[in-house]
């Protein structure tokens, strides 16, 4: 589609966006450890026994892609439920110390829509408290673990943050006309959960079985050099519990590396893009 077309039909839309650079990327990683497997108990109670499966993320994967990120001095945006940054400090100090983005992704894995209004407002701000205490500084962006209530924009535009990081409405960033926050939007096709997020017994409702990295990598970086060609904005999400196994890690350098040797495309974090984003349009 040609810039005029875009013109016509996309009211965000923004010749040139990235300045200097042709494109821009952000890795983004939800380090739901723990909390993710005591919210699928939710829909079976079995679930509740494999809590210690999320162990893996804070303790193999985030020492894995700290170092892996360290390596080429790229850092990248990590969405935490409160509670996992209260059972895990040492892993999310690690990442604050390496200068990854600590952002806030509710307090449990729990969806605003399934929790009271008083709950969900308790647990927002008992995140940022933990946050405060951890790394000095409060979440400037949020994840929704899966869903919203209008209260939950809310309460971020509220907190002073700068994003959103929820939608999967297109694929840029804009200003959303209902809060005075930055939506970073995401999208399935780039969630490492849809293609390895399984359990033998008992199983999610959604899981296909275990895929094969390599395919799921080509269509990253398919995706990816699409995104760059239209100068558009690559999000990735990830789970250190998922991505953090080494074959994994391993494929995801070759992709970050892929990234870098372009010279045009912007890697940064979700926070960095928001600051920019706000500062060139708003």
């Amino acid at each position: 589609m040609s810039d005029e077309l875009f013109a016509r039909v996309d009211s965000n839309y923004k010749p040139d966006p990235w300045g200097e650079y042709r494109a821009a990327a952000t890795f983004t990683f939800d380090l739901d450890a723990n909390e993710l497997w005591r919210a699928a108990a939710a829909l079976d109670p079995e679930f509740a026994r494999l809590d210690y499966r999320g162990d893996y993320g804070p303790e193999v994967g985030v020492p894995r892609l700290v170092e892996l990120f360290e390596k080429y001095d790229v850092n990248c945006t990590f969405f935490v439920p409160g509670k996992v940054a209260a059972e895990w400090p040492e892993a999310v100090k690690l990442l604050h110390e390496h200068g990854h983005e600590i952002a806030h992704h509710g307090y449990t894995h729990v969806s605003p829509r399934e929790m009271s209004a008083e709950r969900e407002a308790t647990e927002f701000r008992r995140t940022i408290e933990v946050f405060e205490d951890l790394t000095g500084e409060p979440p400037v962006g949020y994840r929704t673990v899966g869903g919203m209530r209008d209260q939950t924009l809310d309460l971020v535009e509220d907190a002073g943050m700068l994003y959103d990081a929820s939608w999967q409405d297109t694929d840029m960033p804009y200003l959303r006309e209902d809060r005075d926050l930055v939506e970073i939007p995401n999208d399935y096709l780039l969630d490492d959960f849809v293609y390895w997020g399984f359990n033998m017994g008992p199983t999610f409702e959604f899981q296909s079985g275990i895929s094969p990295h390599d395919p799921v990598f080509d269509t990253w970086e398919a995706e990816f050099d699409g995104i760059r060609e239209r100068g558009r904005l690559f999000v990735l999400t990830m789970h250190p519990q998922i991505v953090g196994r080494a074959s994994r890690v391993d494929a995801l350098e070759s992709l970050l590396q892929r990234m870098l040797s372009t010279g045009d495309t912007w890697v940064t974090t979700c926070a960095e893009l928001a600051r920019y984003w706000r500062d060139r349009y708003d």
